[in-house]
């Protein structure tokens, strides 16, 4: 069986987001939520620079308004709105419940691709998405109830619409990924995302200094976290889309799931059980269809 770079591309993605989020977990004893959000975001412009002057250089591409107008859409939907929707989410329902309704991610991107850009899955490829998600879902199931008053619907539509705009904010710049330098994509796209956050920060009126943080316990594991989840991931993530389908990329980028299961076991000392590693197996049979049946 061959793989496709776009393929592994994907795949490594969820590889470099799921150290990233042990590394944010570990962070999260120490740091805000929302700081370590507004830090990652930063750092990445930051970084861009240099990556930008070795790579595609700082001539300015050759852009269209509406190249520009769906980048920086794309930052806005995909960085600023998402991380806000995400977030809340994170306050009203916690991370568990939240990273349950990330398995709507690879369906949210094959429709959206299917009305966007035309794509189409065959019948295998939709098999190994849903064995995908079965699996996803068998590892996060859990048996305890809700112990609050009242459901927290509105948690599950804050974390369905931060699902939702991730995915709508790379499947508008699918196109776009083909015809403009790889690096200058990234880094509109990310200037897109800081620019309206400060700017909604600025209508609320609220003071931010995201390099404060770096006096607080945790910064290491920050700055890990950032580096490979918001940094390194989304380059891979958006080559990925580049040279592979939309839909395919996103099946695959849920194999996150199943690298922070093994690395919560490995690193955080998380239990493990029967029901994790079943899960693990369906998930895993699931991309080796998803890869096998994309070329």
């Amino acid at each position: 069986m061959t793989i496709g770079l776009g393929e592994f591309l994907s795949i490594l993605c969820a590889l470099l987001w799921a150290f990233a989020v042990i590394c944010y977990r570990k962070a999260g004893d120490h740091i805000n939520v929302s700081a370590m959000n507004l830090f990652k975001i930063f750092l990445t412009l930051i970084l861009m620079v240099p990556t930008l002057y070795f790579t595609d250089g700082f001539d300015l591409p050759e852009l269209t308004a509406e190249d520009w107008g769906l980048l920086l859409l794309s930052g806005f939907l995909g960085i600023m709105l998402a991380d806000l929707f995400y977030l809340r989410a994170l306050q009203l329902i916690g991370a568990g419940l939240t990273g349950l309704t990330g398995s709507l991610y690879s369906p949210f991107v094959v429709v959206l691709s299917f009305f966007f850009l035309a794509e189409r899955l065959n019948g295998w490829q939709i098999m190994g998405m849903a064995l995908v998600l079965i699996g996803v879902i068998f590892i996060s199931y859990r048996k305890k109830s809700l112990t609050i008053e009242h459901p927290p619907i509105k948690g599950f539509v804050f974390a369905a619409l931060g699902v939702f705009f991730t995915a709508l904010g790379i499947v508008i710049i699918k196109p776009v990924t083909a015809e403009l330098p790889f690096f200058w994509i990234i880094f509109i796209r990310t200037i897109g995302g800081v620019l309206t956050m400060l700017l909604f920060n600025a209508l609320l009126q609220r003071s931010l200094n995201p390099l404060a943080i770096m006096r607080s316990k945790g910064r290491y594991w920050l700055l890990a976290g950032a580096l490979l989840g918001q940094y390194l991931s989304t380059m891979v993530w958006v080559a990925g889309y580049k040279y592979t389908s939309a839909s395919v990329a996103s099946i695959l980028n849920e194999t996150a799931s199943i690298f922070i299961l093994i690395l919560g076991w490995l690193i955080l000392k998380e239990p493990m059980n029967a029901r994790k590693v079943v899960g693990a197996v369906i998930s895993i049979s699931g991309v080796l269809v998803v890869i096998q049946m994309s070329h």
